[in-house]
């Protein structure tokens, strides 16, 4: 399996809030039994940390064009086009606050090409900011990018889009590999354990405090490195 991570700057580095939250990721992939070589962090700069190096994406189309669209979609295309995406893989995206907390050591896609999760009975938009796919996923990612720009809409509302419209399957994977602020007790309650993947931000100390029971000392250690507890 490989770890995908995607940031793209307007001013082709990281913020300083993107630059502490990568190096919180990398630390807490590696310290999770993540090897070098299957973490993949895609930009459009050249950086390194601990051994990680980034993917300098080409110049290309995958910049959003406007405030309404993420980049995420249209660079998980450039990564199929650019071959980075290879067959006989998974690939996990998550955010930079979506924190794995476990190792992930028995998921498969089976027969999917890729799975996603969404924001439980709070929306049932596709939640974007963790999801699994293979390199067969390439035409429905292309068929969200196509969406999002003919529409002008978010990958979020792009997918749920083609969900509701019976042109894509709906399929979805356990809360554990997702747990948003929203009813986290409840879909805490549903999740497959042990829990996998925390979303938040924590440099909202409200949403540190909800997840404070759920983080391991190890996590809990790496945010206070760079004061965020």
């Amino acid at each position: 399996m490989k770890n995908l991570l995607i940031y793209i700057g307007p001013e082709k580095k990281f913020s300083p809030e993107h630059e502490a939250l990568t190096k919180i990721q990398i630390d807490n992939s590696l310290g999770l039994g993540w090897k070098l070589e299957d973490i993949i962090l895609a930009t459009d700069f050249a950086w390194e940390y601990h051994g990680v190096k980034t993917y300098v994406l080409p110049e290309g189309d995958y910049r959003a064009l406007d405030g309404n669209r993420s980049s995420k979609i249209p660079v998980v295309n450039q990564l199929f086009k650019d071959g980075v995406i290879k067959p006989g893989e998974v690939y996990w995206f998550h955010d930079h606050d979506a924190f794995q907390l476990e190792p992930i050591t028995n998921f498969q896609l089976g027969s999917d090409v890729a799975v996603f999760t969404d924001h439980g009975n709070f929306s049932k938009l596709w939640n974007a900011g963790s999801f699994f796919f293979n390199s067969r996923a390439k035409d429905l990612f292309l068929l969200i990018g196509k969406t999002m720009k003919e529409r002008h809409l978010t990958e979020q509302y792009a997918l749920t889009y083609l969900w509701d419209a019976g042109v894509v399957e709906k399929r979805l994977m356990n809360s554990t590999y997702n747990l948003g602020i929203y009813r986290l007790a409840e879909n805490v309650s549903k999740a497959d354990k042990p829990l996998l993947v925390a979303h938040f931000h924590p440099a909202k100390p409200r949403h540190m405090r909800l997840y404070q029971n759920l983080l391991s000392e190890r996590l809990k250690a790496l945010f206070r490195q760079y004061h965020y507890a």
